[in-house]
Formats: C-alpha cells, structure tokens, sequence
C-alpha cells in the first residue's frame, strides 16, 4: 500500500500502527488474505511439528511451496471465518483425524513416503522449554496458573549488563514459564539448554537440537534434583503400597500407567536403592528420619529417572 497511488490515511494524532493493523487483517484485500495463510500456516507447524510451508519463517516464493495447497487455503478461511481466533482453529485441527494420528512406524508408508509429506503418521515432537518446564512443576505440585506480574521490572538498571544479578536468570519461579524473565543477551539455563527462540529475532520455527547439556541438566541442574525430590515427597505422602506408588509416580511424570514389567522392574529397583544409598551419620540416625532420608532420596532418583528419559521428552 505504501508503494501504491493510494493515500495513506492516517490522522495526525495517531501512530498508523491501527490503520496497519486494520489493513493487514482485512479480508477483502490480498493483505488480509495473506497473513490468514501464513497464520494457519504456523499454527499447523506449531500442532502438527512441520508446517503445510516447511519454511515457517520464509512464507514466500523464496521458501518452500506448500506440500498441501488446499488444506492450507482451507484453514485460512477458517481463521477468516472465525473471525482469527486461534482457539477456533487449533479446536477443528485437533478434532481431525490426523492430527490424532500415532507417530508408529509403518514399513509400506515408508518405503512411499519416506519424509511422511503425505502425514500418515504423527511426527514426534520434543517438548518446548515452556512445556518441559511446566510439566516437572505440574508433576511436583507446584505449578502455580495465576497470571502474574513481570518479573523483570523490580531487576532496573541492574539487568543492563552480563553478568550484573544472578536473580535476573532465577527459575525458582513456580509460576509458568510463558511468565519468567527474558533478558535477550542472557537467558536462564534451562530456555538456553532446550531451543528457546532467538530474542533477538521474530521467529516462527524454532531450531531443534540434541546436544550432551540437555541431558546433563536433566540429570544434574539444582532445579531438577529440587523437583525430583519434591516429587517423591508428593508420591510418598501418598497413603499407597510401593507398587501403587509407582503407578502414581509414572502417571504424573509420563502421564500413563507402568506395564507389569515397568512395575516389578522399578518397585524392585527402589527397594535395592534405598538400602544401598549410604547410611547417614549417628546424628542424623539420632533423629530417627534415616530411614525416611534413604527412601525419599531413592524415590527422587526414580523420579529423576524419569524426567530424563526420552518418553517423557518427546510427544509420540
């Protein structure tokens, strides 16, 4: 429009940034039509761990054409008709067939379709940082949903270099990670660890990596052992036997019961733990809590155990 002999109006007193907002969400003209599609585009990228334009962040004829023309048009008059409500559009996605599909590997499909363009299976997809982290907090029972205020504005001039306040990279928060601090040129541990977006850029696909450091904050990060442990002390204030134990512990960590191997396996592997995990000193067994210390450390182990594995990691 800006290149075009159409005047811009745009009252004295205001920005344009309304008018914009107007004219790229207009549906009658090719702009509204436009940003529809590269909209339906990454909500199915974000569902679906590929999007119906592999180029996510180059929606052009610079990038990649759509694999399925038609299904993207079709959402774009759907996020049309809705009115761009996303909620609307995720709702009819996840109500489809394919979505709902299982990522189990299929010998024929694979021979015909090896990069699964025509989506007869689900791509596993690894949960975001956000979702990662929340779910260990949902898991021990900490997970607070009450929106909260920012958490960068009491920091001030101190966040303004590297290095200037430990508290600026906190993720002690029990709030949900969507509200933790995002200081651009130093992100806290587990958003860098886990493929958080560049915030230095707009980005609409995240890059995925599998790198050692994610696996050894799994395994060794203070936030990951406190949980663990909060875990197991959730799990064993449970009035339940050892295996009804464990059914708790898989159901909120993997959301699923064992299977009767799981079961007898992990049952049997936290009874030996706790007798082997090494007897604390005579003042601490003074106290009588020795016991209850050795136990509790083999259930967050267990727990620990859990978190880190790729199940829980990756959505099949």
């Amino acid at each position: 429009q800006v290149l075009s002999d159409q005047p811009l109006q745009i009252p004295g007193n205001s920005s344009g940034r309304l008018q914009f907002a107007h004219w790229l969400t207009d549906a009658s003209q090719p702009s509204g039509r436009l940003a529809a599609r590269v909209l339906a585009n990454r909500i199915w990228h974000h569902l679906m761990g590929r999007g119906i334009v592999v180029t996510v962040d180059n929606f052009g004829r610079t990038g990649r054409p759509p694999t399925h023309p038609e299904l993207l048009d079709y959402l774009a008059s759907r996020v049309l008709a809705h009115n761009w409500s996303l909620k609307s559009v995720i709702r009819e996605i996840a109500l489809s067939r394919t979505f709902q599909l299982s990522s189990e590997h299929n010998e024929e499909a694979q021979a015909v379709d090896p990069e699964n363009t025509l989506l007869w299976r689900a791509h596993r997809l690894r949960k975001s940082p956000e979702a990662l982290r929340d779910t260990v907090l949902h898991a021990s029972g900490r997970l607070d949903l009450t929106p909260v205020g920012s958490t960068v504005a009491y920091l001030g001039d101190q966040a303004t270099a590297v290095g200037a306040n430990k508290n600026r990279r906190r993720t002690d928060y029990a709030c949900r990670t969507v509200y933790l601090p995002v200081i651009r040129n130093d992100l806290p541990e587990v958003l860098d660890v886990f493929d958080f977006a560049d915030p230095h850029v707009a980005t609409g696909g995240r890059p995925e990596t599998l790198v050692p450091a994610q696996q050894l904050y799994l395994l060794n990060s203070e936030f990951m052992m406190a949980e663990s442990i909060r875990t197991a002390e959730r799990i064993m204030n449970d009035q339940l036997d050892p295996e009804g134990r464990v059914r708790r512990m898989y159901g909120l960590i993997l959301n699923r019961p064992p299977d009767s191997a799981e079961l007898a396996d992990m049952t049997e592997w936290i009874r030996q733990t706790a007798e082997q995990i090494k007897e604390p000193s005579e003042a601490a067994g003074a106290k009588g809590d020795d016991t209850v210390d050795r136990v509790t450390q083999a259930w967050a182990l267990a727990c620990q155990a859990l978190f880190a594995s790729s199940e829980f990691q990756i959505a099949d």
